[in-house]
């Protein structure tokens, strides 16, 4: 990969442009899946890509490449190669918008300390050991019940060692390693002539921190306890949302707090800075250095030091997300109200430049128990699954989605739900929420404790 720098700068010093960045990720990938005891898929891949965005004249340009052997990228015709996507990127620019908001991530001397985000010992694990992950993940999901566990669909192991360097013409010049190991499962139960299905997963940097047994019994469970699920009466009820719940919809709630989103007038929460606008009861975080979560970086996708930033704190709305790009915009529209970026560029693969989005958003957990917390229901539902939550309107917030899981009377479950429907308001559900979980939980790159919420409005029978 040096090599490949070195070619690109001594190209790059031959072309009249302003400023340059130069972004490289190269990964290998090892995917395995179980069925029926026996292994069914087993890969390994490579991946190198390489991104330039050339700046000049407040114009931005853009272009990529990838490399189809990564062991040996640098082959005949290269330099041409190289050329042609460093002239692309600055005929690019030449055709956009010139916008004075446009700039690259100056030099900064100190970055954050080392973080937990690398497993060093994953590639001295032998493939048998992470071939009895599949294996126990689905014995683990049919141990719940040989009887009524009739399959076990996507038992998989994956994990992904990544590296990501970023260059720029300010002097930037930062390397770091991190990986991903994640275990997934989907458990089909049968009774009677009914079928459910349960899945869970488990993510993590470190593959000894997988709990595999865990997952593959949680994936078991759900799907026996959906069996014999019924309607119940339409109405307005008390929901209890699970962890896994709540993260998707926090995940559309995301996405109010982006600057570009509130700029461009599409968040509910513009000009809400200052206000208790959500339960008193609810602080949101973005933490690019959470310790536990899978978006954590030293930098941005643009180069900015990550960090942890408050955005709602007891309900009241302290800010708003911002990378480079629509900090300068603010600043040129509001010089009194100067703001800096949060280190929230993301890069979302290498076919496309970086843009403003989440690191790791999240909701801080309380401190009562689920099961404490289903004992103070005395009539409502537990939500376990929804459908369809693309649908929700991010800007209205309105939304109307299926849904099941379980009804509980007087601190107790009285039998599984389905085929029902909960119908509300994306911002007031989250100022309607009575109680908050111990229980938290990431799902990706969101996360949340259990949520209790004062009322939605169940379409039943």
């Amino acid at each position: 990969m040096d090599e490949i720098i070195d070619q690109a700068l001594t190209i790059l010093g031959r072309k009249s442009v302003d400023g340059h960045e130069i972004y490289f990720d190269q990964s290998s990938h090892f995917d395995i899946e179980s069925k029926e005891g026996n292994i069914e898929t087993l890969q390994t891949s490579s991946y190198l890509g390489m991104a330039f965005r050339i700046l000049n004249h407040q114009r931005m340009g853009f272009s990529y490449m990838t490399f189809s052997n990564p062991s040996h990228p640098v082959r005949q015709n290269f330099l041409a190669e190289l050329d042609r996507m460093i002239e692309g990127a600055i005929q690019g620019a030449k055709v956009a918008s010139a916008d004075p908001c446009f700039d690259l991530s100056p030099f900064i001397k100190a970055f954050p300390p080392s973080l937990p985000i690398f497993d060093e010992s994953l590639e001295k694990i032998s493939e048998k050991v992470k071939i009895d992950k599949a294996k126990c993940l689905e014995e683990s999901a049919r141990s719940v019940d040989t009887e009524r566990i009739k399959k076990v669909r996507k038992a998989a192991y994956q994990e992904v060692l990544s590296r990501t360097t970023l260059i720029n013409s300010n002097g930037m010049k930062f390397s770091y390693d991190h990986s991903l190991a994640s275990v997934s499962v989907t458990a089909v139960a049968e009774e009677s002539g009914e079928s459910e299905v349960g899945w869970d997963f488990d993510v993590s940097r470190f593959l000894n921190d997988l709990d595999v047994e865990r997952v593959g019994r949680s994936a078991g469970r759900k799907a026996l306890e959906s069996l014999g699920g019924k309607r119940i009466p339409t109405g307005v009820y008390p929901v209890l949302l699970r962890n896994q719940i709540a993260s998707e919809f926090l995940s559309i709630l995301a996405h109010s707090f982006l600057a570009d989103q509130v700029q461009k007038g599409k968040s509910p929460l513009k000009g809400k800075q200052g206000e208790r606008y959500f339960s008193p009861l609810l602080t949101i975080i973005d933490d690019g250095l959470h310790p536990k979560g899978i978006s954590t970086a030293p930098i941005d996708g643009e180069g900015m030091p990550s960090q942890r930033t408050s955005l709602v704190i007891q309900g009241e709305v302290m800010g708003y997300l911002y990378d480079r790009y629509w900090a300068n915009r603010q600043n040129l529209s509001s010089p009194e109200l100067r703001v800096a970026s949060t280190g929230n560029s993301r890069r979302y693969g290498i076919k496309s430049p970086p843009g403003i989005g989440i690191s790791n958003f999240f909701i801080e957990p309380g401190e009562l128990s689920f099961s404490k917390m289903v004992e103070n229901l005395s009539r409502g539902l537990v939500v376990e699954e929804v459908m369809g939550l693309h649908t929700i309107d991010p800007i209205s917030g309105d939304f109307s989605l299926g849904c099941s899981g379980a009804w509980i009377e007087k601190g107790e479950k009285v039998h599984p739900v389905k085929s029902v429907a909960i119908a509300g308001n994306l911002f007031e559900l989250f100022r309607k929420v009575v109680a908050v979980g111990d229980d938290f939980r990431f799902l990706g790159g969101v996360g949340a404790p259990s949520l209790l919420v004062k009322d939605l409005l169940i379409s039943g029978h």
